[in-house]
């Protein structure tokens, strides 16, 4: 079946989430300052190295942060945004060249996010961008907030079944995970540092490989497209 849609994540996905460098290190100090020794020195630095690459509402609640230190970091990370463009992955320009209806659907506080991709001039490429935003958790007329519900929507708008939809991105808890629960084929992008996962039904290192991906979908039956799979051992 062929596809239509593809779904894309931004960070470790488009951009390079470290590439901000220092901005996220006032929230991470709040966080320190209200520890209080409820995590080990140790634990704590673990989960916030994690917040480049989850949601910090995910990581919060995996690693048991109290009321206080989620609040702490909350205040931080709800004012912040980017002043100069964070590091785009070398094949970003390819995005617009998949010839897909696409999506752009990322987790985080909304300033943030949206400072992120204005800052990259990117918005124009997709259908639609949208902003699974932590602080409108508690906006009773938000609506439910988790990719899965996003995903949803997207595909009752566009009319296609899941199979006909690609998740592009690198995080098994957050897009791929909702992706593969929906039926949807999902392709997580092994970035530096991201640890492959191995119920992604396609790694590929470069969007390049996507195309290659999109090719074979269209090539007729038994030929021959080169394009490794899961299954074949790709990397």
């Amino acid at each position: 079946m062929p596809y239509t849609v593809a779904i894309f994540d931004l960070d470790n996905c488009l951009i390079d989430a470290l590439s901000v460098g220092s901005l996220f290190e006032p929230a991470f100090e709040a966080v320190r300052r209200a520890n209080q020794g409820a995590l080990t020195p140790a634990v704590l630095e673990e989960a916030l190295n994690q917040c480049w690459y989850t949601a910090f509402d995910l990581v919060a609640d995996r690693y048991g942060f109290t009321p206080a230190m989620r609040s702490a970091g909350w205040e931080e990370f709800r004012q912040m945004e980017v002043r100069t463009p964070p590091q785009a992955y070398p094949d970003l320009g390819l995005v617009p060249s998949i010839p897909l209806r696409r999506y752009l659907v990322t987790s985080g506080f909304r300033r943030l996010q949206n400072s992120k991709i204005d800052a990259l001039g990117i918005r124009s490429w997709f259908e639609d961008v949208i902003i699974d935003a932590l602080d409108d958790k508690d906006d009773e007329n938000a609506p439910p907030h988790g990719k899965r519900p996003v995903f949803e929507r997207i595909l009752a708008r566009e009319g296609c079944t899941p199979q006909q939809v690609l998740v592009i991105g690198d995080n098994p808890l957050s897009e791929l995970g909702a992706g593969r629960a929906l039926g949807a084929v999902t392709v997580q992008t092994v970035r530096p540092g991201i640890r492959p996962w191995e119920l992604a039904d396609y790694r590929v290192e470069s969007l390049e490989e996507v195309l290659q991906i999109l090719a074979a979908d269209q090539a007729p039956a038994g030929a021959a497209t080169g394009l490794a799979s899961v299954s074949d051992g790709c990397a």
